[in-house]
Parts: C-alpha cells; structure tokens; sequence
C-alpha cells in the first residue's frame, strides 16, 4: 500500500499489467488483495510507466524511481552486484509464479536436456540458481539461503503447486518417464 501514499507522487515505478504473464498475475493478485480502487489511489502517485521490468530495474538502481513491484530475480543480480537497493517483500504478501520446464519432443539433443534439467533440479543447481540469478526453491535444504519469508496466507498458493506438481508426474508416469519435481513446502 505504500505505493498509494501521496508522499511518494512521482517516486514510484511501475510496469504496464500488458507487458506479460507474471506482471499480470501481479496486477490480479493486487486487484484481489488490495482491492479494485487499489490501482486508482496508485495512479493518483503518477507513478512513471515501463514497458517490462528490465528497465524499471535500471530506473531503480540509477535512483530515477524510488521503488515500485519487481520480480525478485530481476531485482536480486543488480543489488548482489553492488547497486544501492533494498528488496523487500510488503506485508500485504506477494504472487507467486511458478514455472515448469521440460524437453521438446523434437529436441536436436535430449540427452543433454536431460543432464540440464538433471542439475537444475538437483540440490546443487538450485543453489547455484539462488545465489545467483535470484530464484526461489521450496527445497528444504536451502532454507538458509533464502532471506526472504512466505507468508502464511501463502499455503493456499503451496496446496496449488503441490497439486500441479503431482498432476505433471502422473503425466510423467503414463508417458514413461520419471519427472524430478521438488517437493512443495512453506516455511514461515
């Protein structure tokens, strides 16, 4: 809600919801969250508009914007890099956007794609994808690593995943084949 506040007129930055999928479900999550005036008390900030996140980012580090709602790993490599931000995640809680991967059945090298998908997955991949690009795991083992919590109101969006997630391996079983997924887990 900070970025309705009039204190902030012309701080803050913000993408276009029609820029993609994840931004999208940012704007529903905050329609649903913070309500349907939510947007109209924003706009009345004139926050600065953006085609994509890449950008806002660099509007963010220069100092031209003060804050404004970013994916995490957008965010993450510049201030590991160095740059003067602060990530946070609102009290209000944030959307979550899963991903999934898989191999193309025309893949010119499938056993490559495997060994690729292999480590991604492995403990040691999903490290590595945390430390450096910023990503986020439900993998216990890296707990630690995160500096980020997942709100309770979170277990809706995890009981979600969890069900998709055994959807793909039983799609995975019927096909032959075993999926890695990691298993789904919050921790408060």
């Amino acid at each position: 809600m900070d970025l309705t506040k009039p204190e902030y007129d012309k701080m803050t930055g913000q993408v276009f919801a029609q820029s993609g999928g994840t931004t999208w479900t940012r704007i529903m999550f905050e329609r649903q969250v913070l309500g349907e005036d939510y947007w109209a008390k924003q706009a009345a900030t004139h926050p600065i508009l953006y085609p994509s996140g890449a950008p806002m980012a660099d509007s963010l580090v220069r100092g031209e914007v003060a804050m404004g709602p970013l994916l995490y790993n957008a965010i993450y490599p510049k201030q590991k890099d160095g740059a003067p931000i602060k990530i946070f995640f609102p009290p209000e809680g944030a959307p979550v956007n899963p991903y999934a991967t898989g191999i193309p059945k025309t893949a010119a090298h499938p056993n490559a794609a495997k060994l690729f998908l292999n480590w991604c997955l492995s403990k040691e991949g999903q490290g590595f994808m945390i430390r450096e690009l910023g990503n986020l795991t439900s993998l216990k083992e890296h707990r630690s690593t995160l500096r980020v919590s997942i709100p309770k109101a979170g277990q809706s969006l995890v009981s979600e995943v969890r069900r998709v997630c055994e959807a793909a391996r039983r799609l995975g079983r019927r096909l032959g084949q075993d999926l890695r997924l990691p298993a789904v887990s919050v921790h408060a």
